[in-house]
């Protein structure tokens, strides 16, 4: 109905002007395409080498699934994860700790 109409436009009318707001208010940004995750699991997998026992096996599977949010965002756009991904863990041990997957143009 009309009522029904009114009241989603108003709804994402607002969701709009609260997520605009608070761009204003907060300007960091955190860095997407898997760098976060990719980040985290380079941190995780460091502690893992320094971790004896077999605690160490525990941690390396939990960097291994941090690693896997890359892999599915880009099976999820429809790109080949295991060339993306493998070039996202290169860039990041060269140090360049800021790059993500760019999923509009496949890199």
């Amino acid at each position: 109905s009309v009522l029904y109409i009114e009241d989603e436009a108003e709804r994402s009318l607002h969701a709009a002007l609260c997520v605009l707001t608070q761009t204003v208010k907060e300007t960091r940004t955190v860095y997407g395409g898997g760098c976060s995750e990719m980040l985290m699991s380079n941190a995780v997998q460091e502690l893992a080498l320094k971790t004896p026992g077999k605690e160490a096996e525990a941690i390396e599977m939990y960097a291994y699934a941090l690693r896997q949010l890359p892999t599915i965002i880009a099976d999820n756009a429809g790109f080949d994860s295991s060339d993306l991904v493998a070039k996202l863990r290169a860039t990041h041990s060269e140090g360049n700790a800021d790059m993500g997957l760019d999923m509009v143009k496949g890199e």
